[in-house]
């Protein structure tokens, strides 16, 4: 009987009671639970931070994307700009080497075309404050001729092709009916 007895107890203690596995699936599921409380939806908000995150750095990268296109538009804008300003200046500056037998020939000209007789003229040239690479040249410039051809002389030296700047201006009248005309003329020279 004790065989008998004992196999019982084997059995019974093998078998557990329905509250007991009741109790063990409440806790497991408690625990289930707590484990997607604890870790998985935090996991799941991280995530959804990440994407946000990742969508924010996504709009800020076309952003600068879009403000370096439209730096390079500008600065190819500027670099036109520059380019076409340098070539301007070429245009109406006179350059360092060939200035005074290239102001010669214009006022020269100049004085031809109007009528007007060159008499004398100096030059000297000084650099431009805060300008390295341009100077100024001004020339003092006398003249003789009617007062028709003056206003001739002004036209042209008005329509050189360079940049010139007449300062100052005198003509007084002499016996002959002629005047004698005084000019300062400004122009300027590049690579000075």
């Amino acid at each position: 009987m004790t065989n008998n007895s004992s196999a019982a107890n084997r059995s019974s203690s093998r078998q557990l009671s329905k509250q007991t596995v009741i109790g063990a699936l409440v806790v497991l599921a408690a625990l289930e639970l707590a484990f997607w409380f604890f870790l998985v939806r935090p996991l799941s908000n991280r995530e959804a931070e990440q994407q946000a995150l990742t969508a924010n750095l996504v709009e800020q990268v076309t952003a600068k994307r879009d403000s370096v296109e439209r730096l390079r538009d500008a600065k190819a804008k500027v670099d036109a700009a520059a380019a076409a300003g340098d070539e301007l200046l070429a245009e109406l500056t006179f350059e360092h080497q060939t200035t005074f037998s290239e102001l010669l020939t214009e006022i020269g000209a100049a004085a031809k075309e109007a009528g007007v007789e060159v008499r004398e003229t100096n030059y000297e040239s000084d650099t431009i404050e805060g300008n390295d690479k341009y100077g100024m040249v001004t020339i003092s410039a006398n003249f003789r001729g009617s007062y028709e051809s003056l206003v001739k002389l002004l036209h042209r030296l008005d329509r050189s092709p360079k940049f010139l700047i007449v300062e100052r201006l005198g003509a007084a009248p002499r016996d002959d009916g002629q005047l004698a005309i005084s000019m300062r003329i400004d122009a300027f020279v590049r690579d000075l």
